[in-house]
């Protein structure tokens, strides 16, 4: 089995274990999160230990970035400094991909999710829970969307945009780079890089100051 280092231990990380499991792929070294101080402790036979642990990130293992907060998620994908080989897409096997649609390195893709024909997934995406991803589309890198989100056909969604439950991305729609569209909006209209939308329609509540470029 290939082995894989966790980075970061909250939510996500219990639903990345489930389809590690699963997949009977990969099997888990070490969790690593901030939370974790000291030396490494053993449970179940992994390590959990800080993120600054370099015995785990001067190793040649997998890596996987279990966290929800897109900002932070790139953030500890540039300060490990390994290529996107190292990260495996972690797909959950009642996901449901179009075998015409591109997938790139690090994705987080979960159970119900549907990645229709000529959809292209960036890296370190999280594509949630039931969520439909239309023909044509496009979710750039460190991109989320929240459970039951329908992005329809030709959609481009930029680097870091996060998209809240149940919201609807109607057709041929640019949503820009780190912006935030509330859960439950129906976005009728292109979407400001680092804006927040929220309604239905969706409308301009404000810009957020990004942390990352």
């Amino acid at each position: 089995m290939k082995k894989i280092v966790i980075i970061g231990d909250g939510s996500i990380t219990k639903m990345v274990r489930e389809i590690i499991n699963l997949r009977n792929e990969y099997k888990i070294v070490a969790v690593l999160d901030d939370k974790y101080k000291g030396e490494c402790f053993f449970k179940g036979g992994v390590c959990f230990a800080s993120i600054e642990n370099f015995e785990f990130m001067l190793s040649d293992y997998y890596y996987f970035i279990a966290i929800g907060n897109n900002e932070r998620r790139q953030e500890i994908f540039e300060k490990l400094a390994k290529p996107h080989e190292k990260y495996p897409n972690l797909i959950h096997p009642a996901a449901i991909i179009s075998p015409n649609a591109v997938i790139g390195f690090g994705n987080f893709i979960m159970a119900g999710a549907i990645i229709n024909v000529d959809a292209s997934i960036g890296n370190q995406a999280i594509v949630n829970s039931a969520c439909v991803i239309g023909h044509d589309a496009v979710l750039r890198d460190f991109a989320q969307v929240s459970p039951g989100t329908v992005i329809t056909g030709y959609v481009q969604l930029g680097n870091g945009a996060y998209i809240g439950a149940n919201a609807t991305v109607l057709p041929d729609i640019t949503i820009g780079k780190w912006s935030i569209t509330g859960a439950g909006s129906t976005v009728t209209k292109d979407v400001e890089a680092n804006a927040v939308v929220i309604g239905t329609p969706a409308r301009l509540m404000k810009y957020r100051k990004s942390l990352v470029r």
